[in-house]
């Protein structure tokens, strides 16, 4: 039988990235960028390029495995193991109740279209609100606590191609193939990034380190790692000071201008300039050209939120896009409304906070965290944040975790605070883990699920739907037939549910069929009811494509849902003194801990998936500690070698590794890498890294609402081994 090319899309990360498959004797002997795409223009990265390795690794799970008393595991076919898992799940209901009952949905699991609704109505049927992702980990500030506290503005901010100015703060689109509306697209994001200079697009970009975005930036503000809530504090200072904001905007649609006005007078260019260590004019430039526009806008990556104050960090970046009138206008045309969801009016008006998307159930462990509503491609979805998580399995009494079912994640290397991760994981009753590998969390399960890889299922572009600058989608069939005993992760809910006698439905309004289980078609269809483009058109269309679809443009505002943004909500007053005591980014940086740690991402991985394919391998098998020559000399250490790096809770090995682009006391390394922290692993950092959550602790510096621990802009020593 000849081979045949079959277009599809690869789900290795959230970039979605267009590729033809080559398939023969349902085998796929390779995979090529899709030249013909329209939008993405034949990009496809060096992780997508993988997926025949991924596919046929030898080390691929391709059955579920039974952990047995004795440590070892055994094959067990997975309508087997699931009936013994809801057998167990069962008996921890019945003694415990549902809140006894967690699910973890990993960054993996986001690649999958189906999963997170289906997990989430799996959990409404169970009565469980022990839902977690990984969302909460690294930017739940921006994805819900931050409109909650503020309001929004409903027409949206201009996206990249509408922007004159972009203001990236800690966000590296080149490397991470992620980022928010207005900053530079993940899809092809070299090339959006050099038409945006035709354009003329300015792009400020504040990151302790000279990133690829940083080297490409009209002025990078080279900060001194966890001072962004200073320097936006500071940029707002200036723009109000010099009278650059909108006035009408601000008048109409903003409360409580003058009190935020007032509050930050002592972040004076002067004063932020000594603690960002930025020069003054360089930080008077940055406030001025943003505020000049006329369209732009300032978002975030995970840096600055997995460092101090993300809750205000977010709430400043809001409130820079709102003073400047960064907003789409009534009569403006909206780039992109998704093509996936009801049509609906973009209103141009602001929406007032709403307090009711931090209530719900409460943390065990603290009244002040609790339920988040995240803003997801599947609309508001509330979670229980992932911080307090291994708190809320360790912490006995009422409601206790006893059971967790881990999709798409490896929570022990992802979780903050490893130590008491690690505890937490061997102290469950039942965990559950569902993957394509034997992953650090997996080796740890009573039961591992094979997992069905992007090639083998159906999927649509949900999660990037309104990501994109215009009206596209792409619906890809299954290119392989699965020939082993693997499941999708959607499935594992589903199967589990039929086995529980629970009436699942999605978003509470679509009920799925419990006795025949449904196509995965069904699902997204399901999921997509009343789309502006009908899934079956999707569905029968060979490849992506940009639909020709009813321009969107910002309605004139309503005046019985018009409110105005809050630019100095309750608590913000005691955040700003926080932020301005905190001269050192970390209140444990003394002598002893010189140095401070900040996160990255590195372009051959996916957080802990790649370094187990040899293209990707050669590239590096290790996360190295980037440090400046500079500092490398002072501590008598050469490049490759193994040091030692210590935090106040734990210390790690690591490969040193020499780099002028970090500015001086900073240690710079990615996360999601090593083993586990009873040191078996170590001597293996060359192969397979070190965990960087190991030197953070869960409650240090927990943030209201989120719990949210700082991951990054840690303080440190480092050391030679």
């Amino acid at each position: 039988m000849a081979s045949q090319t079959v277009k599809t899309y690869c789900r290795f990360c959230h970039a979605y990235c267009p590729m033809e498959a080559e398939v023969e004797d349902n085998r796929l002997l390779s995979v090529k960028p899709d030249t013909d795409n329209e939008l993405y223009g034949g990009y496809t990265c060096v992780k997508g390029r993988q997926l025949p390795e991924q596919q046929y690794h030898p080390d691929r799970i391709l059955t579920s495995l039974k952990k047995n008393p004795d440590g070892s595991r055994s094959d067990i076919g997975s309508a087997q193991a699931l009936d013994e898992i809801a057998d167990k799940l069962r008996e921890i209901r019945d003694k415990y109740g549902p809140r006894a009952i967690a699910s973890y949905n990993g960054t993996v699991s986001y690649q999958n279209s189906a999963t997170h609704p289906v997990a989430k109505a799996w959990h409404e049927a169970l009565g469980s609100p022990s839902y977690y992702t990984s969302i909460t980990i690294d930017q739940p500030a921006k994805v819900g606590i931050g409109a909650a506290r503020m309001g929004f503005w409903g027409a949206g901010n201009p996206t990249w191609t509408d922007c004159n100015v972009s203001l990236i703060i800690g966000s590296n689109t080149l490397v991470s193939h992620f980022s928010m509306p207005g900053a530079i697209p993940a899809f092809s994001p070299a090339n959006a990034l050099r038409e945006g200079k035709k354009r003329g697009t300015k792009v400020i970009c504040v990151d302790p380190r000279r990133s690829e975005v940083a080297a490409r930036s009209d002025l990078h503000l080279q900060i001194k790692p966890g001072q962004d809530a200073v320097l936006l504090a500071g940029m707002i200072h200036i723009i109000l000071k010099e009278n650059l904001h909108d006035v009408d905007f601000c008048a109409q649609h903003t409360a409580n201008l003058d009190t935020l006005k007032a509050d930050l007078e002592r972040f004076t260019p002067d004063y932020v300039a000594e603690r960002t260590d930025l020069e003054k004019e360089d930080i008077l430039a940055a406030a001025r050209l943003f505020a000049a526009g006329p369209r732009g806008t300032a978002s975030t990556g995970t840096g600055p939120e997995m460092g101090p104050h993300p809750n205000l960090i977010q709430h400043l970046v809001q409130t820079i896009n709102a003073i400047c009138g960064h907003h789409y206008r009534a009569g403006d045309k909206v780039r992109n409304a998704g093509v996936l969801s009801p049509p609906a009016p973009r209103m141009a008006q602001a929406f007032p906070p709403n307090p009711k998307w931090l209530e719900g159930v409460r943390s065990r462990v603290s009244d002040d965290i609790g339920e988040v509503t995240v803003l997801t491609a599947n609309g508001p979805m509330k979670e229980m944040p992932t911080a307090i998580l291994a708190d809320e399995i360790l912490m006995e009494g009422e409601g206790q975790i006893k059971a967790l079912i881990c999709v798409g994640g490896n929570p022990l290397l992802a979780w903050p605070g490893q130590e008491k991760a690690y505890k937490a994981l061997k102290n469950l009753d039942l965990l559950v883990c569902i993957d394509y590998k034997l992953a650090a969390t997996a080796e740890l399960a009573d039961y591992v699920i094979g997992a069905k890889l992007c090639l083998e299922r159906d999927d649509l572009t949900v999660l990037t739907d309104i990501w994109y600058e215009e009206p596209y989608a792409h619906y890809t069939k299954a290119v392989l037939a699965a020939q082993d005993d693997v499941i999708e992760e959607w499935e594992l809910f589903w199967e589990l549910g039929k086995r529980l006698d629970l009436k699942m439905s999605i978003d509470q309004k679509h009920p799925l069929d419990m006795e025949n289980k449904p196509s995965k078609y069904d699902v997204l269809s399901k999921m997509t009811t009343g789309s502006r483009v009908p899934i079956e058109e999707i569905y029968a269309r060979d490849g992506g494509h940009i639909y020709d679809v009813p321009d969107i443009i910002a309605q004139e505002p309503d005046p019985a849902t018009a409110g105005r943004m809050d630019l100095f909500p309750d608590g913000l007053a005691k955040e700003l003194a926080a932020a301005a005591r905190d001269a050192d980014a970390s209140l444990e940086q003394k002598g002893d801990y010189p140095y401070l740690l900040i996160s990255r991402r590195m372009k051959n991985t996916f957080n802990s998936t790649g370094p187990e394919l040899s293209a990707l391998a050669a590239k590096g098998t290790t996360n190295p500690a980037y440090i400046n020559p500079a500092d490398l000399a002072e501590l008598g250490v050469e490049d490759s070698d193994i040091i030692h790096i210590r935090s106040a809770w734990g210390q790690i090995p690591a490969v040193a590794q020499g780099s002028p682009d970090i500015k001086r006391g900073v240690v710079s390394m990615a996360h999601s890498w090593g083993g586990a922290p009873d040191g078996s692993t170590d001597d293996k950092v060359r192969e397979i890294g070190a965990t960087t959550n190991r030197l953070s602790n869960i409650r240090d510096n927990a943030e209201k609402y989120s719990g949210m621990a700082r991951q990054s802009t840690g303080a440190v020593s480092s050391t030679n081994a």
